[in-house]
């Protein structure tokens, strides 16, 4: 009990002295972010940290970093909508980057994370579709929670993973921009990007060379079992059938925020 105290007393002041916050639904992208981020510090600021899927230590080295926190805002993957927590006041004096997905590869992906890597549902892909929670409707609640939330904190960020896909180096520089660090050089952000390609970043899963429990597969014979397992948008048409493609279609049309209207429509067409 008291080991759990103070992992939870540490992971509330580590909340709470972070002033930019990469929060997302789980499966949205944000390792390949983070990663991004972290190897254009690296290259430009010439810092080195022990994990760079824990930017907020670069602040150790070089104190006029931002502290940078990645998260997925209390675990909406294990809650019903109704769970969802919806006061974001404590938000009100950080920044915030939102990474979004296509909720229908978001739901796909998140299927084969709780089956293959961290095992905690049972059924097929078929049920996962219409299971209560964490599944696509708790998706939806969360971007939407966030959508009527985006003006308390103090400066917001909406970044999507197709747009990251369509041209990374861009995005990554409204990031950059947005966290205050507008000198990181392009030959940086270049460097970071080349870096955290997907063949990159699953040589690097395979061999473990990041030495985190995060980045590694369950087993390597398995792909499905990799964090980095597919890389690609629209994919969902592979592994889902028409009824559960057409009752993820009309949630997102009935439900989700005209905020991101831009998943409306067909997949590989989006834009923030």
């Amino acid at each position: 009990m008291l080991k759990k105290l103070k992992k939870q007393l540490r992971r509330s002041w580590l909340h709470h002295s972070c002033d930019t916050h990469i929060i997302s639904f789980p499966k949205c992208g944000r390792t390949w972010l983070v990663l991004m981020i972290s190897k254009a510090i690296e290259e430009h600021y010439g810092v080195k940290g022990s994990d760079p899927l824990r930017p907020h230590r670069y602040k150790r080295k070089l104190r006029r970093l931002p502290k940078i926190l990645p998260h997925h805002d209390g675990g909406p993957e294990f809650l019903e909508p109704e769970e969802l927590e919806t006061d974001k006041s404590a938000y009100s004096k950080k920044k915030v980057i939102f990474l979004v997905r296509d909720p229908r590869d978001v739901t796909v992906s998140a299927y084969f994370q709780k089956t293959k890597r961290n095992p905690n549902f049972h059924g097929t892909l078929e049920e996962y579709v219409y299971e209560p929670r964490g599944s696509i409707e708790s998706n939806i609640a969360f971007y939407n929670i966030w959508a009527r939330n985006r003006q308390v904190p103090r400066d917001f960020l909406l970044l999507t993973y197709e747009n990251m896909q369509e041209n990374a180096h861009q995005e990554l520089r409204r990031v950059m921009d947005f966290m205050g660090l507008s000198e990181v050089s392009n030959e940086a952000l270049e460097m970071a990007v080349e870096f955290c390609r997907f063949e990159n970043m699953r040589k690097m899963e395979s061999s473990n060379s990041l030495d985190s429990k995060r980045l590694t597969p369950r087993d390597s014979s398995d792909e499905t079992t990799y964090k980095t397992r597919e890389g690609r948008s629209g994919g969902y048409v592979d592994y889902l059938d028409a009824p559960e493609i057409g009752h993820i279609n009309r949630l997102i049309a009935e439900r989700l925020d005209p905020y991101f209207s831009f998943y409306y429509g067909e997949p590989n067409t989006f834009h923030s």
